[in-house]
């Protein structure tokens, strides 16, 4: 009796764990399909709001009050949302402004979707549809409501002044924007859809996109005469006013078709869980009355699964509670032979600058965030799926078999988008970036640890295209890195015997053709042979050599300024191109003011150019600010780089004190030949201008385009037309000689072209 009643006790302690899983499973699946059931009722509140927000943009106003609309919002929300949802509910049906009100309906149908998680609960399939529903088709109305305000108020105006004349094609640039994204997204997107549902909305798309180039095609006649108009009535706006409503119905409707594909797909995969619910209660059953067969045998295992358990313990992350990356390359080594169709497939996510989220919100907070993201990924992953925390802020997902790499491939961007969603931390709005790096395995090609060496080379390559980049490796990426890696050894040789010099492509002023400044660039001198920048600075930053690199140009640059000093008629501006490294840090700030002033200069003799790029991000932005600002107090020749291209182009002028502007090669390159391209480049000169900013124009190399830029206002021009990049003793040769030199009128820009050719 009492070995039996060991054998029972056993029986019972083996079976225990197997059918708590088998109870969590059930819980888990029973609560997948509450959440969908959950996600209809969002999607149905989403699909009530609709009808409001097209005759808003229509007509104006709301009809009739919706009441129900706003009960079923605030039985959704609960005590704890239901105040903001009908307080955004509330704002749309009362505001005046039709552009602000359907913002409101936006703000409102991103949260009802948010709370919905109907992102989470969609198939991968259908995932980008409730973007597309709550974000991307709303902007484009919103979008065109604001130009259609605009140049309701535009045509009453008797004068025209520079700020009237920016508004339309500002506007239009952001309704471009909104309306050719969402076209090309259903374009693209839509293709890979699959049914008579999505024909339908390929065909919804096309109808679209037809009302999109009508309504582009009667914005550029509005565009047009603006620019050109002395007042409101000479600008042609009835076209636009006429097109809008044909272009707001058509979105809607291709709005609708969205939703309910993403419908049909909620009940598919509420109808596919609860047959899974119910197929795996019967095979349950019968594998509980097997396991009462087996147990005995499986007694004998106790001891070493026992063993196991203890050693499982050493392959989580505390933190997150995934597996780690030890867990992972055990789980690589244990794959099974590949198939001949079969791939294995890795996605290695890596969060950038993470740091900046620990110096600001404290390394608490960091850690909060890492396990949300590790909570998204898993949301995220399939069944079959491994993921883990691999490293401090690195996640790895291996799915043993890839069907589809271009499906896999998309999962990656997903789950980029998914952890780049707007976070409130601290009350404070705050965005994670992430890179990707994939690899999918051959057919029959064994799997090894080398697979993770393999995804973080694609990850190195994703992080140089930007934030939420993915690429997938390829051999070339290996040669590259190996190539980089030499490179970076022969930098640091380099560095320390000053191969390194600074050249300078000259700035010259083009009504005067005198040479006023120049750009200091960086240029590695080998055996007398020069490397530019685009050989060797990938590789500069990946070791870490950036800071060195730039504190050797600024010193070489700062000594030429010293033995320009005094000697010429006009002061010359030395343009020094300022990295984020340097703009967050206010002790780098006081430096550089102290290393001038020690030379013997004044801060007015050094531009410091500043790239707009540097301020997009939200977290850095504000330090950045207030250090150019004190930049600027100390006397330095603040200058704006690239502008026109990054997205804070007019806040960035209204925000800081910028001396001049420097707009982009995109903008200038067949600017005299180009009559579409005159009007944005002329828009943006005179905008500065209207402040009191003087405008340089880089990549300038044709003598059509400097005359073009001379008769529209332009102040200095730089590029191949006057010179390429020149040594030091060239630049100062020159600079010197024009002192002495009375160049003939009209020909300036010309002989200095000669100088240094």
């Amino acid at each position: 009796m009492r070995i039996r009643g060991w054998l029972t006790g056993l029986i019972v302690f083996l079976l225990a764990p197997s059918l708590l899983f088998a109870s969590l499973w059930f819980y888990n699946k029973f609560d997948k399909v509450s959440a969908i059931d959950r996600s209809l009722d969002g999607l149905h509140l989403i699909e009530a709001l609709g009808p409001l927000m097209q005759e808003k943009a229509l007509t104006g106003k709301i009809s009739a009050p919706p009441t129900t609309l706003r009960q079923r919002l605030i039985a959704f929300g609960g005590t704890a949302r239901s105040a903001e949802l009908t307080a955004h509910l509330d704002t749309f049906v009362r505001e005046p402004q039709v552009p602000l009100a359907l913002r409101q309906a936006r703000t409102l149908s991103s949260s009802i979707s948010q709370l919905a998680k109907l992102s989470s609960s969609s198939s991968f399939e259908a995932s980008r549809l409730p973007h597309l529903v709550t974000d991307a088709l709303p902007a484009v109305v919103i979008e065109s409501s604001i130009m259609v305000s605009n140049a309701k108020s535009i045509v009453t105006r008797l004068e025209i002044n520079v700020w009237d004349k920016m508004l339309i094609p500002v506007q239009g640039g952001q309704f471009k924007i909104a309306a050719d994204g969402a076209a090309r997204e259903t374009a693209e997107y839509f293709n890979l859809l699959t049914g008579e549902s999505a024909e339908q909305l390929r065909q919804q798309a096309k109808a679209y996109r037809r009302a999109n180039l009508a309504y582009q095609s009667e914005g550029a006649k509005l565009l047009s005469t603006t620019i050109a108009a002395k007042s409101g009535a000479d600008i042609v706006a009835e076209p636009v006013l006429t097109a809008q409503p044909d272009l707001v119905s058509t979105t809607f409707t291709l709005w609708q078709s969205a939703l309910d594909f993403l419908y049909e797909d909620l009940q598919t995969q509420r109808a596919e869980t609860l047959f899974a619910v119910a197929l795996a209660g019967l095979v349950g059953g019968l594998v509980i009355l097997a396991a009462f067969a087996i147990a005995i045998a499986l007694s004998r295992a106790l001891a070493d699964r026992t063993q196991q358990e203890f050693e499982s313990l050493g392959f989580h992350d505390p933190l997150t509670g995934l597996p780690n990356r030890r867990a992972l390359l055990n789980t690589i080594r244990s794959l099974p032979e590949r198939a001949t169709e079969g791939c294995a497939g890795v996605i290695l996510i890596d969060l950038r600058q993470f740091k900046k989220v620990n110096d600001r919100f404290g390394d608490h907070r960091g850690d909060a965030i890492l396990r949300d993201v590790a909570e998204q990924l898993s949301e995220q992953a399939e069944p079959e799926d491994f993921l883990c925390r691999s490293g401090g802020t690195e996640f790895t997902l291996l799915r043993p078999h890839v069907k589809a790499a271009a499906r896999f491939e998309e999962f990656g961007h997903k789950l980029l988008q998914e952890i780049g969603k707007e976070r409130i931390v601290d009350t404070h709005k705050t965005v994670i970036d992430a890179n990707a790096g994939l690899f999918i395995s051959r057919p029959q090609e064994p799997v090894t640890d080398n697979i993770l060496i393999d995804a973080a080379l694609a990850l190195r390559s994703a992080k140089q295209k930007g934030p939420l980049k993915t690429d997938r490796f390829t051999p070339d990426m290996r040669t590259a890195f190996e190539e980089n890696d030499e490179i970076a050894k022969q930098l640091q040789k380099a560095l320390k015997d000053g191969e390194m010099v600074a050249w300078y492509q000259p700035q010259v002023n083009i009504h005067t053709g005198k040479v006023v400044g120049a750009e200091a660039l960086a240029r590695w001198i080998v055996d007398g042979n020069v490397r530019y920048p685009g050989s060797f600075l990938p590789a500069a930053v990946e070791a870490g050599y950036m800071e060195q690199i730039e504190a050797t140009v600024r010193e070489k640059a700062l000594h030429l300024a010293v033995n320009l000093s005094g000697k010429t008629h006009h002061p010359i501006h030395l343009g020094l191109n300022v990295s984020a490294s340097l703009l967050t840090n206010p002790k780098a700030v006081d430096a550089l003011n102290l290393q001038v002033k020690m030379l013997g200069l004044e801060p007015s003799d050094i531009s410091l150019e500043i790239l707009e790029a540097v301020m997009i991000d939200e977290i850095t932005a504000a330090p950045i600010k207030e250090n150019i600002a004190r930049l600027s107090e100390l006397g330095f020749f603040i200058e704006l780089d690239d502008f026109g291209t990054g997205h804070s182009s007019i806040s960035s002028l209204r925000d800081l004190k910028v001396d001049r502007v420097k707009i982009d090669r995109s903008f200038i390159s067949g600017v005299d030949t180009n009559p579409g391209l005159q009007k944005f480049t002329s828009a943006l000169i005179n905008l500065a201008k209207s402040l009191d900013i003087s405008v340089l124009a880089e990549g300038v190399e044709t003598e059509g385009e400097r005359d073009w830029l001379k008769d529209n206002g332009c102040d200095v021009i730089q590029g191949f037309l006057i010179s390429k990049a020149v040594p030091e003793d060239e630049l100062a040769a020159l600079i010197l000689k024009q002192n002495y030199a009375q160049p003939s009128s009209g020909s300036a820009p010309k002989l200095a072209a000669q100088a240094l050719s």
